[in-house]
C-alpha cells in the first residue's frame, strides 16, 4: 500500500518544508520534499490543503483520559485511556503507574504484559513509566503518600519479571538505596527520573553521577530555591539548570506551569532536552463543565476539584495532575509561551524519543520510520492521525 500526502507543511526537527509531500509505503515513511511532488501508482492521495504534518506525539508520562486510569485494572480501562489521546495526536505512549501497593501493582502489571491491541486504532504502547512507589513524601503533590516506600529489589525484580519493558522510573535519589538504584536502573537501560523527591543540589549531582539522567514535571512535586534559616539553598530544579546532559518534562497545560516558567525552561534547557507531557490523570481529555467535583480513583475515595482547566486535589492546597490531551500541549507553548512551533513539535516528538530510547522508530520525519504522523492546523486542531501508515482518525 502507498499512499501520497500533498499540499503539507512539513515539520522536521529543526525546520519548516512548505509546498511539501510525504510518501507512505507498507507502513513507513518512503520519502518526501518540496515542489513537484513524485508520480507513480498510489492507493490513496490525501489533500493536506495546506495543513501541517508532524509526527505523531510521544507522550511519556500519562495516566489516564475520559474517566479512566491505566491503574483501573481492566483492558477497557486502558482502550478508553488510549482513545482519547490518540483524539489529542499522541501515537507513542508510555503508560503511567501512579505510586501504588505491591499487590496493586502484582494484579495491573500482568494486563499489560498480556495487552495485544495489535490492529487497533490507538497509540502504540512502548513500555512502561512507574512512577514510584520509591518516593518522598516530604515534598506536595497528588499521589498517595501511604504507598511510599524505600527500595526493595524483591519488588522490583518481581515487576520486571511479569513486564520487562519498564522504559522509565521515577525515584527519589535522596533516600536510603536510592543511589544504588539509579546504577541499577541504568544497568538495566532503564531511565531513572528523580520525581517526587526532596533532593538537595549536591544530592541532584551525586544522582546524576548514579545515572539519573532526567528529571519528572519539573518544577512539580521536587525541591526547588528555599531558605534554611538566613542561607539560601538549592534543590533540583537547579540542579537541573546546572547539569548540561539532564533531560527534564514540561507539564505544558499552561497552568502547572505559566508562561514564564515554560519560557525559562525553555531558554535554559532547549527543545533537546525538554519532553512536554501531559501527566494526564482520570479526565484527561473530558468535557467536564467548570467546578466539577469528582474522584481521582476508581474506589472514589479521593476527591478532586477540576478549575481553570486542571485538577485540584479536595482542600485545593495542590494541582492533581492535568486534563491535557497532547495537541493542548502544543497549543501552549507556541500560543502562550511563544515557543516556534518546529521546537515545540521536537519537544513532543524526537526529544521524548530519544530519552526513551525508540527515536530509531519514532519521532521524526525520515526514511524508514514508522509513519505515525499527524495533520493539524494552525490552531493545532488535530485534522488526521496515522499509526503505521494507516489513518486512525
Amino acid at each position: 500500500m502507498k499512499t501520497l500526502i500533498k499540499n503539507i507543511r512539513l515539520i522536521m526537527p529543526d525546520r519548516l518544508i512548505r509546498d511539501a509531500h510525504l510518501v507512505i509505503c507498507d507502513g513507513l515513511i518512503d520519502d518526501f520534499g518540496a515542489g513537484a511532488y513524485p508520480k507513480g501508482d498510489f492507493t490513496e492521495i490525501i489533500d493536506g490543503k495546506g495543513a501541517y504534518l508532524s509526527p505523531g506525539f510521544v507522550d511519556t508520562h500519562v495516566h489516564g483520559g475520559n474517566g479512566t486510569c491505566f491503574h483501573d485494572g481492566s483492558v477497557e480501562a486502558i482502550r478508553n485511556v488510549l482513545d482519547i489521546h490518540l483524539q489529542g495526536g499522541t501515537t507513542s505512549i508510555l503508560p503511567t503507574l501512579t505510586s501504588l501497593t505491591h499487590e496493586n501493582y502484582l494484579q495491573i502489571l500482568p494486563l499489560f504484559a498480556d495487552l495485544d491491541l495489535s490492529g487497533e486504532a490507538v497509540p502504540e504502547i512502548e513500555g512502561i513509566h512507574m512512577e514510584g512507589p520509591y518516593c518522598s513524601g516530604a515534598v506536595l503533590g497528588a499521589q498517595d503518600v501511604r504507598t511510599y516506600r524505600t527500595v526493595d529489589y524483591r519488588e522490583v525484580d518481581a515487576y520486571l519479571e511479569i513486564y520487562p519493558n519498564i522504559r522509565k522510573w521515577t525515584a527519589a535519589c535522596e533516600l536510603e538505596g536510592g543511589m544504588g538504584f539509579g546504577r541499577f536502573l541504568e544497568r538495566k537501560g532503564i531511565v531513572a527520573s528523580i520525581g517526587h523527591s526532596d533532593a538537595t543540589l549536591q544530592e541532584t549531582f551525586e544522582a546524576y553521577d548514579n545515572g539519573y539522567r532526567h528529571i519528572t514535571h519539573l518544577y512539580s512535586a521536587c525541591s526547588s530555591y528555599h531558605r534554611k534559616g538566613a542561607y539560601r539553598e538549592a534543590g533540583i530544579v537547579e540542579a537541573a539548570f546546572l547539569i548540561d546532559g539532564m533531560d527534564v518534562e514540561m507539564i505544558g497545560d499552561g497552568v502547572h506551569l505559566p508562561k514564564e516558567f515554560l519560557q525559562l525552561i525553555y531558554n535554559i534547557k532547549g527543545p533537546e532536552h525538554i519532553s512536554l507531557i501531559t501527566d494526564a490523570t482520570r479526565w484527561g481529555g473530558a468535557q467536564l463543565p467548570e467546578g466539577t467535583r469528582t474522584f481521582a480513583d476508581a474506589a472514589e475515595s479521593r476527591v478532586i476539584h477540576i478549575e481553570n482547566g486542571v485538577a485540584l486535589v479536595e482542600d485545593k492546597s495542590c494541582f492533581a495532575g492535568s486534563i491535557a490531551t497532547a495537541d493542548r500541549l502544543i497549543r501552549t507553548a507556541t500560543k502562550i509561551a511563544e515557543i516556534p512551533l518546529v521546537d515545540a513539535i521536537r519537544m513532543a516528538t524526537l526529544t521524548p524519543a530519544r530519552i526513551i530510547g525508540i527515536d530509531r522508530h519514532v519521532g521524526s520525519i525520515a526514511r524508514g520510520k514508522r509513519a505515525n504522523l499527524l495533520l493539524f492546523n494552525d490552531n493545532i486542531d488535530i485534522e488526521g492521525v496515522f499509526v503505521r501508515g494507516k489513518r486512525v482518525l
